[in-house]
């Protein structure tokens, strides 16, 4: 059954360049049709964190003290998965070639994407001494057991990617901005779907990482943000008939059997929303498996080298736009500021980085084919 979405919102409106403007909308039948989808509400701004709407990245030392200074440091980095992800790959490597540039000694345990692993580990951390952690929460809420015995402890917290439940007190967490990233792949999007189908009503899906996780969230309502502004600045009105929402965990392999069974049920699919390029190989083997390879529009997150080579050099591919998140800058960020909190200093509550857009328009130009990510 189509739900129609109707209510009064207050809106920040924003352009593909992120600049925000406050316009408050009715938003009346604007075709968000959720056909057998089923989505958590929006839980709304970093709570944690303060409102981070509208702030911009900050600005973090490339040296926080000298190297001297923290030979006696140590920080634990608790990561929520690594296997099956060159992401969360490139994350642990952004932070280990920075706590080697500071002096600092890392410890990072993976749990393996097992919440109760997670939090042993955490244990295990306190134990070695850690003077600061770092974590990629696999869950939001179910890691609070271990954010509880740290600050038993002493010991500050830095949130790295994924966003985390307010009750755990993070003293800083290093991201992208999911919703402006999330936004500016939804205004892609819209542009290439106006320019192919006017505004007719397009069939779409959306790959997210986990039910319930925060990040998922973000950019799922950042997207459809994007579109929405994007067809009502220019129709006056949108156009968007989400036929299904899936989760493939951050991996290709989980995405591939949930986008087959989409393409599978929709054979007149015409767009994707795709949460990270991570995701693509299993998301292109799947439409490929339903006849659809070439013929659905797809934007993505993450700025990988494989994805923008794809937009750069197969535009029948159907990838459209990809929305840079460096893992290594996120990584070497996390491990800057846990140095500084280590030792006391001041650090950002919420610390965003570089997200540019990545498109037909600059793909050549940001390509490197000697890129590790």
């Amino acid at each position: 059954m189509n739900v129609y979405i109707m209510k009064e919102v207050d809106l920040m409106v924003k352009g593909r360049t992120g600049k925000m403007k406050a316009l408050s909308l009715v938003v009346l039948a604007t075709f968000i049709l959720l056909a057998g989808c089923t989505t958590a509400n929006d839980p709304g701004p970093n709570a944690n964190q303060g409102d981070t709407g509208n702030q911009q990245t900050n600005t973090v030392s490339n040296d926080p003290a000298a190297t001297a200074d923290n030979k006696d440091i140590t920080i634990g980095f608790s990561q929520r998965r690594v296997a099956g992800s060159d992401w969360y790959t490139n994350l642990i490597r952004g932070a280990e070639e920075e706590a080697e540039k500071q002096g600092v000694k890392l410890v990072v345990l993976d749990a393996q994407g097992d919440v109760a692993k997670q939090v042993s580990g955490v244990e295990d951390l306190i134990a070695q001494g850690v003077n600061a952690v770092i974590m990629n929460p696999q869950d939001p809420s179910g890691v609070i057991p271990a954010t509880n015995k740290l600050k038993q402890n002493n010991i500050p917290l830095v949130v790295v990617n994924s966003n985390i439940d307010p009750k755990a007190e993070a003293v800083s967490f290093v991201s992208d901005d999911p919703r402006d990233t999330g936004y500016k792949t939804g205004w892609e999007l819209a542009e290439a779907a106006s320019e192919k189908y006017g505004d007719t009503i397009i069939k779409a899906a959306m790959i997210s990482g986990y039910p319930k996780e925060l990040v998922s969230q973000y950019r799922r309502n950042g997207m459809i943000a994007g579109w929405t502004d994007f067809m009502l600045e220019k129709y006056g009105k949108s156009n968007l008939e989400l036929v299904a929402e899936r989760f493939g965990e951050w991996v290709p392999d989980k995405a591939l059997p949930v986008m087959q069974d989409i393409g599978t049920a929709h054979p007149d699919l015409q767009v994707v929303f795709c949460m990270s390029d991570v995701m693509l190989p299993g998301i292109f083997t799947a439409l490929n498996n339903t006849g659809l390879n070439g013929e659905v529009l797809i934007g993505s997150i993450d700025g990988t080298k494989e994805a923008i080579r794809r937009i750069a050099e197969e535009p029948e591919s159907g990838l459209i736009v990809t929305v840079s998140n460096d893992p290594r800058v996120q990584g070497a960020d996390a491990v800057k500021i846990a140095i500084q909190v280590a030792k006391g200093q001041q650090v950002p509550a919420t610390h965003y980085i570089a997200n540019p857009i990545i498109n037909k328009e600059n793909a050549k130009e940001m390509y490197d084919p000697n890129s590790p990510y």
